[in-house]
């Protein structure tokens, strides 16, 4: 082979390489029902739908009747020491690298020298190192869970005298801060802090339709301004655009005005008993131990809690057309556990699961409540009294009729 043909041979190789197309994402769509589109991903056409390239052509999905997109992505650590707690309920890993009026700059995926304001944080968690501060973290822990409304806290991490103290957070930088209390400012080193939990009620956050969950743990809202098979522009909740390949993004969750979780619901009646134990609390998306939903493995950030025996009455007037769920015995007790699960609307069964276990695998289920008033949510004894029965109405929730919408894109 000639050194002329040898280079062009090389060049076309080269060429051919640096133009090939990226191998497209692969993604499984979850709709407001349950059912699911496997494919790859082709990014938004418009401000109102996801497309995806299924194997009988291209799909297009309404945002309204779309729960989440999961990309094929593998997680990574993340690079970042402190955990920035969103008050919307995100999180962002990273750093801070400086102060500003009510504010604190941070080196995050939303870049180097971003402001977060203060009204924008729940809480920062440093967290240096893996020394377990039980305490600290207890502290915290319920510091977050009960956020005040007018004053900030802050969890010292001496492992022996960790202290939760009330006031107002002042400055914060990477090396030190100043935090008011007993009406006297007080600086402190960074490096002493384990939390500082923000006030509620400075400023009443915006509801984002997307949620945006990235590989290094990272989670926050805003709005899709531009997705395409190649990365995905959010206009966040915090301020900046974020500019995402999509290798860098693990899923993406809509959330649907036809969908209310009844866990965002206050139940009009609540009858609980026991046979053998006293009745136990219902819980609002945590088991009714208190722990994450859980079940065979499957995780719910929204569900229900509950214990035979409950009954619980929702006002739902006539307004929606399904109730979706997954049902069964929670991981904390399975293989144990034997209750019936019934849905009744306005009064009449619309539901009745029969004897599910803690050996049978978690139901999906759904229901149609067109008409109803008064939606009852009934976990009653199986075969086994009472004992071990700890139940998930995991994702539960209500759907309101679908608007109408184009027929699928074709290939």
């Amino acid at each position: 082979m000639t050194g002329n043909r040898a280079w062009a041979l090389m060049a076309l190789v080269v060429i051919g390489w640096t133009t090939a197309p990226l191998r497209a994402a692969t993604v499984q769509a979850l709709r407001v029902d349950g059912t699911t589109v496997q494919g790859e991903w082709a990014g938004c056409p418009d401000a109102t739908s996801v497309s995806i390239r299924t194997a009988a052509g291209m799909e297009r999905i309404a945002f309204d009747d779309l729960a989440r997109v999961s990309f094929e992505c593998p997680a990574r650590p993340s690079d970042g020491t402190i955990v920035f707690h969103l008050a919307d309920g995100g999180r962002l890993y990273g750093q801070l690298v400086g102060d500003a009026p009510e504010a604190v700059v941070t080196r995050t995926v939303l870049g180097d020298a971003v402001p977060i304001a203060f009204d924008r944080l729940a809480a920062i968690q440093f967290v240096r190192g893996s020394v377990a501060l039980a305490k600290a973290e207890e502290l915290f822990e319920a510091a977050l869970k009960a956020r005040l409304p007018a004053q900030d806290v802050l969890i010292t991490r001496g492992p022996e005298d960790t202290k939760s103290l009330r006031g107002r957070l002042e400055t914060l930088d990477a090396e030190s801060g100043s935090f008011a209390f007993a009406d006297k400012p007080r600086t402190f080193q960074t490096d002493k802090i384990y939390a500082i939990v923000f006030a509620t009620g400075a400023n009443m956050q915006a509801v984002f339709p997307v949620t945006v969950e990235l590989s290094d743990g990272s989670v926050v809202s805003g709005a899709i301004e531009r997705a395409d098979a190649e990365s995905v522009k959010i206009a966040t909740s915090v301020g900046p655009v974020l500019d995402l390949k999509v290798g860098e993004v693990m899923s993406l969750r809509v959330r649907s005005p036809r969908v209310l979780y009844v866990s965002d619901l206050t139940p009009t009646a609540e009858r609980t008993e026991g046979m053998l134990h006293r009745p136990w609390p219902v819980r609002k998306d945590r088991s009714v131990s208190a722990a994450p939903l859980s079940m065979a493995g499957r995780a719910f950030d929204k569900g229900l809690g509950v214990h035979s025996k409950t009954e619980l009455d929702y006002p739902i007037g006539g307004a929606y057309e399904s109730l979706v769920a997954t049902i069964g015995i929670d991981d904390a007790v399975r293989p144990s556990g034997s209750v019936v699960f019934r849905v009744l609307g306005d009064g009449k069964v619309l539901f009745d699961g029969g004897v599910l276990t803690g050996q049978d695998p978690p139901r999906d289920v759904k229901v149609d409540v067109t008409g109803v008033n008064t939606l009852t949510l009934v976990v009653d004894y199986g075969d086994g009294l009472d004992l071990s029965d700890h139940v998930d109405w995991g994702g539960v929730r209500l759907l309101k009729p679908a608007a109408r919408s184009a027929a699928p894109e074709k290939e």
